[in-house]
Parts: structure tokens; C-alpha cells; sequence
């Protein structure tokens, strides 16, 4: 997967989900591969069981969330992300995800939850990130240059968001 080899990648997690059903981490990974591969589908049928098991995360829910932005389903997107979040109440990924959704709605509250984001989970650098740019837009930049700061610091060496 990392080499961006995503076919040959579902190929092994395929093999090794034959070995091991019960492990969900390759499953998770094997549905991000398909995510990667853009079978959003395909990607969707293997994570949602995932999302019933008592040993699912945060992560699985992060997985199914940004397949269902994919397939242009917001309202099932949402629905899913507040299940994850009631889950994970301490998941700064969780909130980011959810801001990051509320954001493409242009709705407006989604700094809400980039900012409960980084009180719950202070060392998850995108909710900075998010918060930075949600607060540019605003006549207030103080924030958005002590959150830009922090992003900054956090990952000094990430062009990609740039």
C-alpha cells in the first residue's frame, strides 16, 4: 500500500483475511486499500461489518466516514461520524472528520468540533490545521495564527497541506 501498490496489496490482505478472519486490522487495512484503489463500494462492504464488532475503533470509523464522502452520502456520513464520536468521545480524529464534513456543508459549526477536537485530543495536529484556516477567514486572526503555530510545530516538515 505504501508503495502505491494497491491491486497487488488487496491481493496479500485478501490471503491473509482468508487466514485470519478475525483480525481487524487486516480487514481494516484491506478496506482502505479499496478505498485507495477508489472501489468505494467494495471498501464499504468490508468495513461496515467492522463497525458492529465490539472490537472496532476510532479508526474503522474514520475508514467508513471518509467512504461514505466519497460516495456523496453526507447524511449517512454524519449519522456514522456521531455514532464514532459517542464511541470515542477522546478521538480527535473523530472530531476532525466531523468538522471536516460540517465544512464541506457549509455549515459553519464545524470549528466547534475541530476545537473540541483539540481539547480532547491536544497532540492530533489536523484539528489545528482546520481551526487555522477556519479562523483566517474570520476578521479574529489571532487564532488562526496561534492555531497555524501550533499545527506548525506539530509538523514542521508537512508540505502537503500547504
Amino acid at each position: 500500500m505504501q508503495q502505491g501498490d494497491y491491486a497487488n496489496a488487496v491481493l496479500v490482505l485478501n490471503r491473509a483475511a482468508q487466514m485470519d478472519p478475525k483480525d481487524i486490522d487486516i480487514t481494516k487495512d484491506l478496506a482502505f486499500s479499496y478505498y485507495l484503489q477508489k472501489d468505494f463500494t467494495k471498501a464499504l462492504d468490508i468495513i461496515k461489518p467492522l463497525l458492529d464488532r465490539e472490537d472496532a475503533d476510532d479508526q474503522c470509523y474514520q475508514i467508513a466516514g471518509n467512504i461514505y464522502k466519497q460516495l456523496e452520502q453526507p447524511k449517512e456520513c454524519d449519522k456514522l461520524l456521531r455514532k464514532g464520536l459517542k464511541k470515542f468521545p477522546e478521538s480527535g480524529a473523530m472530531y476532525n472528520e466531523l468538522g471536516e464534513l460540517l465544512w464541506a456543508q457549509q455549515d459553519f459549526t464545524a470549528i466547534k468540533q475541530w476545537e473540541k477536537g483539540i481539547e480532547v485530543d491536544p497532540g492530533f495536529s489536523k484539528n489545528y490545521y482546520n481551526a487555522a484556516k477556519y479562523y483566517y477567514l474570520t476578521p479574529d486572526k489571532v487564532w488562526s495564527i496561534l492555531y497555524g503555530e501550533a499545527f506548525i510545530n506539530m509538523e514542521p516538515f508537512t508540505c502537503t497541506y500547504a
